[in-house]
């Protein structure tokens, strides 16, 4: 972020280097992988993936379509006027967030890399473009851009922001949500937060350091909270075998089992932050 080059090594993780900047205290993975070795995880068999990216997706998708009912409805209160918004969904995996912006009125278009996932979404009729943010140009102001679990995915955070700057409304509105390196699960968990993926998150934002590279490319932060996601059983259960704590997800399951409560859902903090931008 600042362009120093002499950063702490916190840990090694799957043989990356997780380092802090001891100047400005981003903390990011370095080295990491090409950005072309990097586009390419994207490309193909990104949701079915079992060494990064996501296995199940789509069998998740009540669980992923009611978070992001909840994180725009938490971000209504910055909306712009109007009901047919334009918005963009960067990054829109199997449209569910696209389905919910439809149903507010918007008129939605996603991007989507994996090449898979964006044959089915042109062939169920969604607006979707293969292509990264970068090189994405319709011409057109948007009055909402969400990224969604995305931004830390991103090589040139500088040159990204510059472009959604481009693409943003002068009222428009940025939302996203992103891992919190302050988060209290990061701190409890240290080098085996859930979070911690270098081959693809390749950096790993505060509130202070994401904000420090929208406000240089023209943009403010203008509300932020700790945010989450819904979890069933299953997800609880994958958490728990993730961290080893076997018993426990034993535990859990034998009691969500005797409670009747195998297909309940809730809402819990999962150690990110959703965060809404505006230009200055």
């Amino acid at each position: 972020m600042c362009n120093s080059d002499k950063p702490n090594c916190l840990f090694v993780k799957q043989g990356f280097s997780i380092v802090k900047c001891n100047k400005c205290n981003f903390v990011y993975v370095n080295p990491r992988i090409q950005n072309e070795q990097l586009g390419s995880l994207y490309r193909h068999n990104y949701f079915k993936s079992k060494d990064y990216g996501y296995s199940g997706y789509e069998q998740e998708k009540r669980l992923r379509i009611k978070n992001f009912e909840r994180w725009l409805n938490e971000s209504t209160p910055y909306l712009p006027a109007g009901k047919s918004l334009l918005a963009l969904d960067v990054g829109c995996a199997a449209g569910y967030c696209l389905d919910v912006m439809k149903a507010r009125g918007w008129v939605a278009a996603g991007l989507e890399l994996d090449e898979e996932m964006f044959s089915k979404l042109q062939e169920s009729g969604y607006r979707v473009m293969n292509t990264e943010l970068k090189n994405f140009n319709e011409g057109k102001k948007y009055s909402v851009i969400t990224l969604f679990d995305v931004v830390e995915h991103i090589p040139g955070i500088d040159e990204a922001f510059k472009k959604l700057f481009e693409l943003l409304d002068e009222d428009g509105v940025i939302i996203l949500v992103t891992p919190d390196h302050n988060s209290l699960q990061r701190k409890i968990f240290r080098k085996k937060w859930f979070q911690y993926k270098p081959i693809e998150h390749i950096q790993y934002f505060s509130t202070k350091t994401i904000s420090a590279f929208a406000v240089r490319n023209g943009l403010k932060m203008v509300f932020q909270k700790r945010s989450g996601q819904y979890a069933d059983m299953k997800f609880i259960l994958n958490r728990l075998n993730y961290y080893r704590f076997s018993f426990f997800s034993f535990f859990f399951e034998k009691i969500f089992s005797l409670l009747g409560l195998n297909n309940r859902f809730f809402y819990t903090d999962t150690g990110s932050r959703l965060m809404v931008f505006k230009k200055k």
